[in-house]
């Protein structure tokens, strides 16, 4: 099967491996599939793992600042789970407590 050729809204050609901006939201991704169907050329993007309108891709270089935003927001989510779970063993300890009873 032919490589298809493809170009971003600015007529630069992109192909598997670029990076690429998607203009309605700005998520940005490296293209690791291109494909084509009945609706149009459409390229995958892993960090989303879905596919875009390649009319609507932009090719970047902001890859660098995305993967840093993605790894400090993968710390805060490992934070906040640690935290939760750290609440709940808490609330456990708490609960497993021999209680006075009101009854004297």
């Amino acid at each position: 099967m032919a490589e298809l050729k493809v170009s971003d809204i600015r007529g630069r050609e992109m192909k598997v491996g670029d990076y690429v901006k998607y203009i309605n939201t700005g998520t940005v991704g490296e293209i690791t599939e291109i494909m084509e169907d009945d609706e149009g050329i459409w390229a995958f993007l892993d960090s989303t793992e879905l596919y875009y309108k390649i009319e609507l891709l932009e090719l970047t270089d902001e890859i660098v600042k995305e993967k840093a935003k993605r790894r400090d927001l993968e710390s805060d989510i490992e934070e906040k789970i640690r935290m939760r779970e750290e609440a709940i063993e808490s609330l456990q300890n708490v609960e497993s407590r021999d209680a006075p009873g009101g009854a004297g």
